[in-house]
C-alpha cells in the first residue's frame, strides 16, 4: 500500500512539475510558483530515491549474500528507505537553491554534505 501511494504521489508531482515548467516563466509564476517548483522537485526526488534505494539494497543483498537465506531482507523496508530518501532528496534541492542565489562554493557544498550525513545518521539511529 505504501509503495502505491509513494508511486502515485511521485507521478502526480512529476506531471505538475512538467506542467509548471512548460506553462510559465519564473517571473510570471512569482514567488509561489518558484516555491511550488522546489516543493514538487523535492517530492519527485524523494519518491524516486525511495524506490532506487530500496531496489539497490535488494540487488546488493542478492548479489553479495545470495548464499545466505535471510540476510538483512527483513531489516530494510520500504518505509526505512523512504526515511533515508526524504533526507537525501534535500541535497539536489539545496544545490539548485544555492545556485539560484549565487552562493555556491566548496564551503557551502561541504556544509550541505555534512548536513545530509548528519540526517542519515539521525535516521539510522531512530529507525533501527
Amino acid at each position: 500500500m505504501v509503495q502505491k501511494i509513494i508511486g502515485i504521489v511521485g507521478i502526480v508531482a512529476a506531471g505538475l512539475l512538467v506542467y509548471i515548467l512548460n506553462a510559465t516563466t519564473p517571473t510570471e509564476a512569482g514567488a509561489l510558483g518558484v516555491l511550488a517548483v522546489f516543493l514538487l522537485s523535492y517530492i519527485l526526488l524523494a519518491a524516486a530515491l525511495t524506490f532506487f534505494i530500496f531496489w539497490l539494497y535488494r540487488v546488493v543483498i542478492r548479489v553479495f549474500w545470495s548464499d545466505k537465506p535471510d540476510t538483512g531482507r527483513q531489516h530494510f523496508t520500504l518505509k526505512k528507505s523512504y526515511y533515508y530518501s526524504s533526507v537525501l532528496a534535500l541535497g539536489p534541492v539545496m544545490m539548485v537553491s544555492l545556485r539560484s542565489v549565487g552562493q555556491d562554493g566548496w564551503v557551502q557544498y561541504g556544509l550541505m554534505l555534512f548536513l545530509l550525513f548528519l540526517g542519515c545518521v539521525y535516521v539510522s539511529r531512530q529507525a533501527s
